[in-house]
C-alpha cells in the first residue's frame, strides 16, 4: 500500500496528499487520491495524527526552504505533468 501511495504522489508531483485505497478480491484500487490540501484538523484526524502532520509539515517546509535557489523553478513537478508537457513538444 505504501509503495502504491508513493508512486501516485510521485506521478502527481504532490508533496502532501491523502490517498484512499479500496481492496477488492485482494487487488488495491486508488479511489480518492487528489487531495494536495487534505483535511488535517485535530477533530478529523485525532491528536496524535494532528501533531505528526504539524511537525512533519513544518520540518519539510524548512527542508525545502534550505535548498531553495533564487531565480530558479523550485517546484516539485510530477512525472505525469513532465511527461505530458514533454509529449506536446
Amino acid at each position: 500500500m505504501e509503495e502504491i501511495v508513493i508512486k501516485i504522489n510521485e506521478w502527481l508531483g504532490y508533496d502532501f496528499n491523502t490517498v484512499e485505497l479500496a481492496i477488492r478480491d485482494g487487488t488495491p484500487y486508488a479511489i480518492d487520491f487528489c487531495n494536495p490540501a487534505p483535511d488535517a484538523e485535530r477533530t478529523s484526524v485525532g491528536g496524535d495524527n494532528f501533531n505528526w502532520v504539524v511537525e512533519t509539515s513544518a520540518d519539510y517546509a524548512i527542508e525545502r526552504a534550505l535548498v531553495q535557489h533564487d531565480d530558479a523553478d523550485n517546484l516539485t513537478w510530477g512525472k505525469y505533468l513532465r511527461h505530458s508537457v514533454h509529449s506536446i513538444r
